[in-house]
């Protein structure tokens, strides 16, 4: 069966997946049109370039902070009703950042946006935690998280440009319209998911500390699921979305302050999260092994791209650094979080993508700091600490292959033969 038609087939056999992917296509593209329209605002009714700093920290910091309880939410309450509250509560978030149209007002948007990211975190573990019981098998599994990546990395791209060319030609305000009504029509195909939460004997009792930390504990005790939720956090070494702005500007600045070239090394990067776990699809069967040996390779493509990177000739080569490097960390997404969803039982899935999404958050975090203080600091240049990322990029490599071996040597839990 050709790619496509394992796509097609999946969205005709399941309905709720079909459902599900329909609801993230379109909050992918609200996304867009949020991110855009914030910053837009931003830079009109302030001085300073710290302003859109605070907008990034706004949207990092509840995402982590709020994960544990997040994943507590996805295994105690059912998930789609938990889908559909954050969707409905984010569309009255967002049209309230019409408020914003004044210099006084500016401090309202840092607030929302707090306030928005907060309750995305209820919605983000437990989107992942539902994708199980909406499909049958680990080839569906496998191609519904495939399918999911390859939307989220294409809408990188296209939501990027609809989302400024709307944006640009109507404004911020309808911007923020937009996107407000994008999250009621994901709530209305998310309503439409034939989805039952099955109750466990957990939610028998009211949840304690231990029940909101019980992610964290299961992943303790079985070492080889741990790692997995370690994987995605494992390869943020340095920013990509750094390089690229610094290339774009300093290195090779075509078009008007490097906007070509700022688009063309977006554009790879999106088409390496595409092409990632497109290709790397090809060659799984099903197996443990075969997902594991994948997520090395996404490892070794890393400090693949971040050598390509950093001694780039001209701006095809440097985009394909961002290609390459794009490919590693999106296999190793895709492919970690099927391996989460066959061996996690349901009960706790939820918390322990809780537990993965805030370690991701976290690392990413870290990486976005640590480049830009190295870059400040160091006596060094761009292609210098390209360089250093090579190196630095070859420890998940080995720490992979080590935790893994080690992890293999544990013995196989009763609900995780």
């Amino acid at each position: 069966m050709t790619e496509n038609n394992q796509f097609l087939g999946l969205l005709r056999r399941r309905p709720g997946y079909r459902n599900l992917w329909l609801a993230s296509l379109v909050s992918y593209l609200g996304d867009w049109f949020n991110t855009i329209a914030s910053v837009m605002i931003v830079n009109r009714y302030t001085e300073t370039d710290l302003a859109i700093s605070w907008i990034l920290i706004a949207r990092t910091i509840p995402r982590f902070l709020f994960v544990p309880l997040a994943g507590l939410v996805a295994d105690r309450v059912n998930r789609k009703t938990v889908m559909v509250i954050s969707d409905v509560l984010r569309a009255v978030i967002v049209l309230s950042f019409l408020w914003v149209d004044r210099p006084e007002r500016v401090w309202l948007i840092y607030l929302l946006t707090v306030a928005q990211f907060v309750v995305a975190s209820f919605f983000e573990p437990a989107s992942s935690a539902i994708i199980p019981g909406l499909v049958e098998g680990s080839q569906e599994l496998r191609t519904a998280n495939v399918l999911s990546s390859i939307t989220w990395s294409a809408m990188l791209t296209l939501g990027a440009a609809l989302g400024g060319l709307f944006a640009g030609v109507f404004g911020a305000q309808a911007a923020l319209i937009a996107d407000s009504i994008t999250f009621l029509i994901s709530a209305a195909f998310l309503f439409g998911i034939p989805y039952a939460r099955i109750p466990d004997e957990e939610t028998a009792h009211a949840p304690s500390l231990k029940d909101i930390f019980g992610g964290f504990q299961y992943l303790v005790e079985r070492p080889r699921q741990g790692v997995l939720a370690l994987v995605k956090s494992f390869g943020q070494i340095g920013s990509a979305d750094i390089f690229i702005a610094v290339f774009a500007e300093q290195y090779f600045p075509y078009g008007q302050d490097g906007a070509l070239s700022l688009g063309v090394l977006f554009g790879a990067a999106g088409l390496g999260a595409v092409l990632g776990p497109l290709i790397g699809n090809r060659f799984m069967n099903g197996s443990d092994e075969r997902y594991r040996r994948a997520i090395l390779v996404g490892y070794l493509l890393i400090p693949v791209g971040w050598g390509l990177v950093a001694w780039s000739p001209n701006l095809a080569v440097a985009a394909l650094g961002i290609c390459i490097r794009l490919m590693g960390t999106s296999i190793n997404w895709t492919f970690s979080t099927v391996l989460i969803q066959m061996q996690v039982p349901n009960r706790i899935l939820g918390r322990v993508f809780s537990f993965d999404l805030g370690m991701f958050t976290l690392a990413t975090s870290l990486a976005l700091f640590l480049t830009g203080y190295l870059l400040d600091t160091l006596p060094t240049d761009l292609r210098t600490l390209g360089g250093y990322l090579v190196i630095a990029s070859l420890l998940p490599v080995v720490l992979w292959a080590v935790v893994m071996r080690r992890a293999d040597r544990q013995p196989a839990s009763p609900e995780n033969p």
